[in-house]
């Protein structure tokens, strides 16, 4: 849970101007309707789904988001 409000507020901080040059987190996230890694900029952007489950308009897999939320994760 720490872990990703770091990377929430490291996300936050990339969109300010005046913020120092930071590397992009490691960690790769999974989409919550298909399980597949998220492309690296929608993962960047919030996104909770891949490109391709995008395009489908893919609705949320309710098993993946129950995973999601208990490791503390919010929408």
């Amino acid at each position: 849970m720490a872990e990703e409000r770091l990377y929430t507020e490291n996300v936050a901080n990339w969109t300010t101007p005046d913020a120092p040059e930071r590397e992009r987190p490691g960690r790769s996230f999974r989409c919550l309707a298909c399980n597949e890694p998220i492309e690296e900029p929608l993962a960047l952007l919030g996104s909770l789904r891949c490109l391709g489950c995008r395009e489908a308009n893919a609705l949320l897999d309710p098993t993946l988001v129950a995973e999601w939320q208990a490791k503390g994760a919010e929408f």
